[in-house]
């Protein structure tokens, strides 16, 4: 398996911190309530799995699907890598504008992309969604076990979420995706899908009113 033959990475889905009572406590649940606007205003990248120019973030036009794609994320094990291709990360920083009064959160999340993993080694990939300035953390996990190869898609709902703060009109959303492949010695890929060159992570946003 060279690292030119294929492309790169994977991730993410289950398990999520509880949002703070206070947080709750400002906010009256809406169904099917959504701003009508939702902008990308800006997305920064730091990590290993996300070279600058390599992750894009792109919202639907109805606010409720944010879809974060990466073309340069390739964890690889076996002989001839190192550590550095044992596991990979990319942190994200997205800054959302939408009308004031509301606020969102991730819940439902599928994970696609390419994995080659043989019998008795394994693939995980976590996505932890959080907010700037508030502490709850929202967290899906997948896992990869071999024996499989093939494009995969992976989705997972959280138990517990964690809401953006009211009284604004913009929250930072912060992702941090994380994928890694053990043991170590055995040959074994997670990717990019081969057809699309790219690993995608799409998240459902739910809205709500604030109080």
């Amino acid at each position: 398996m060279k690292l030119l033959s294929v492309l790169p990475f994977v991730a993410s889905l289950v398990a999520a911190a509880p949002s703070s009572e206070s947080l709750t406590s400002r906010a009256l649940s809406t169904p099917n309530v959504t701003p009508s606007t939702v902008t990308v205003k800006g997305v920064s990248l730091l990590g290993s799995g996300c070279p600058a120019g390599t992750a894009d973030v792109q919202i639907d036009a109805t606010g409720t699907l944010l879809e974060v794609t990466f073309s340069e994320y390739i964890i690889q094990t076996g002989p001839g890598t190192r550590a550095s291709d044992w596991r990979k990360n990319c942190k994200l920083t997205i800054n959302l504008a939408y009308n004031e009064g509301f606020q969102f959160a991730t819940l439902a999340t599928e994970m696609r992309g390419f994995a080659q993993i043989p019998k008795g080694s394994r693939g995980t990939c976590t996505n932890v969604f959080d907010f700037t300035g508030e502490s709850g953390q929202t967290q899906y996990s997948i896992s990869l076990p071999g024996e499989r190869e093939g494009p995969f898609s992976l989705k997972a709902d959280p138990d517990l979420v964690s809401w953006s703060p009211c009284g604004g009109t913009t929250a930072i959303l912060n992702q941090n995706t994380q994928c890694n492949i053990s043991p170590t010695q055995s040959q074994a890929l997670i990717a990019v899908d081969r057809i699309s060159g790219k690993i995608t992570v799409s998240v459902s946003l739910e809205w709500r009113k604030c109080r």
